[in-house]
């Protein structure tokens, strides 16, 4: 029986990710994978004490699969320095399933220290998976101390894992760096395409869209300012902390601002289907999956100038991208956007991340880099492999067992990826 652990974020859960919609995105690949028969069991490690019985309800009401487990920390450390404590000691009281696994997997940067000390602890191999580099948020925000902790963790992970996954090229370059003997493959950030079909009717007069978190990052007071100035609606919806002073500003500017709030990832279609128009204005993304799913939808997308954006939108083709961060650089843009307007952009990007974006695209690619992990960690007079993962990856080739499932040959390596022109980050508010 072969079993993953699923390393969450430092004080993530499924109660949180439940709460902002992104619960059932985020279990999806690892149901296919126990679908599929690549594993016989999922464990998440979670922050949270309640998780046992929030996993209990959604298996009930859901349809979550029994084969999904969860590891939590004992009820007294429900706290933030509590889940600091448990991403040390976690690796220790839960000693039985994480000296059993075949595989273990991080989430983000974000207490990947944990499944680090679990790997040290019990020689279990390491898929190091990263959304975006926290040491690149950290230099961006001007945090030093927070910056160099999380380059150090960064560095280890990178240097003692046996693979590492990342989103974008750029990202891709940026953890290369780091080591030379690391193995850096790129791992489209996916959507579950099936759910969301393209828009047949284009309207420029509907409401301006945004989905994401009310914070900083995300510009939305340029973005605010831009829509009354060119006097379209806008609907922004998600929560966070900005939401009491952005409808202040909304307000201030007379512009005409409906906040949505926090809607479940599955609902997200009929949200697109409302619009036509999708802007992610972000000063910094790594590979936005908001952006994605709009895409796949088949808006027509308007995004700033950051590296996951710049991987997703070729100009006046898939999207549109704004020449810089500032509210007149966003309004310039979207009347240009309407005064040009084509729907054909749209459905050129809906094609485009529906051929490098699926969930059962990142999910083949995905296993062809767990089976490699696994083919390699095996002792060389070890035939029960007959074909190789290797294969996929560009390597020498090992054997498969037959009875596992078929391997597949999608996995993009490094030495295959296309050498292209890099964009820095940009700084918070420029």
């Amino acid at each position: 029986m072969r079993s993953l652990v699923l390393f969450f974020e430092l004080s993530s859960s499924l109660e949180k990710f439940e709460r902002h919609g992104l619960l059932r995105r985020n279990l999806m690949p690892y149901e296919k994978f126990l679908d599929s028969g690549a594993f016989n069991e999922v464990y998440v490690y979670s922050s949270d004490d309640r998780d046992r019985a929030k996993l209990a309800q959604l298996k009930r009401d859901q349809g979550v699969s029994d084969r999904i487990r969860v590891l939590t920390p004992p009820r007294f450390l429900r706290s933030r320095i509590g889940a600091i404590i448990y991403s040390l000691v976690g690796p220790f009281m839960h000693r039985k399933v994480l000296s059993a696994a075949d595989v273990l997997k991080t989430h983000q940067v974000s207490g990947s220290w944990t499944p680090l000390i679990a790997k040290l602890l019990y020689g279990k191999p390491l898929l190091f998976r990263v959304g975006y580099p926290l040491s690149i948020r950290f230099k961006a925000e001007g945090k030093a101390i927070k910056y160099a902790l999380a380059r150090l963790v960064e560095k280890l992970l990178v240097h003692y894992s046996d693979h590492v996954a990342v989103s974008s090229q750029t990202m891709q370059r940026y953890y290369s760096d780091l080591s030379k003997d690391a193995k850096v493959t790129v791992l489209p950030s996916y959507v579950d395409v099936s759910g969301f079909k393209p828009v047949t009717d284009y309207d420029a007069r509907r409401p301006i869209l945004f989905i994401g978190r009310l914070d900083p990052v995300k510009n939305l007071d340029n973005l605010i300012r831009a829509c009354a100035r060119v006097g379209m609606p806008l609907h922004i919806y998600g929560g966070g902390p900005l939401e009491g002073q952005l409808k202040e500003l909304a307000h201030a500017c007379g512009a005409a601002v409906e906040f949505k709030g926090v809607v479940p990832n599955a609902e997200l279609a009929r949200v697109h289907h409302d619009h036509t128009i999708y802007v992610l204005c972000s000063t910094r993304e790594g590979m936005p999956k908001a952006l994605i799913e709009a895409m796949a939808s088949g808006l027509i997308c308007v995004g700033s100038r950051t590296d996951g954006n710049l991987e997703l939108i070729e100009e006046g083709r898939t999207g549109y991208l704004i020449d810089g961060y500032d509210a007149d650089a966003i309004e310039a843009k979207l009347r240009w956007v309407m005064a040009s307007f084509d729907p054909e952009v749209g459905r050129r990007a809906s094609a485009l991340v529906r051929k490098n974006n699926s969930l059962e695209h990142a999910n083949n690619l995905e296993l062809a880099i767990l089976e490699d992990i696994l083919a390699s960690r095996r002792p060389p007079n070890d035939r029960s492999f007959s074909k190789s993962a290797d294969d996929s990856l560009g390597s020498p080739g090992r054997s498969v067992n037959p009875a596992a499932p078929p391997q597949l040959n999608h996995s993009l390596s490094i030495r295959n990826l296309p050498d292209r022109t890099l964009c820095s980050t940009p700084r918070e508010g420029k």
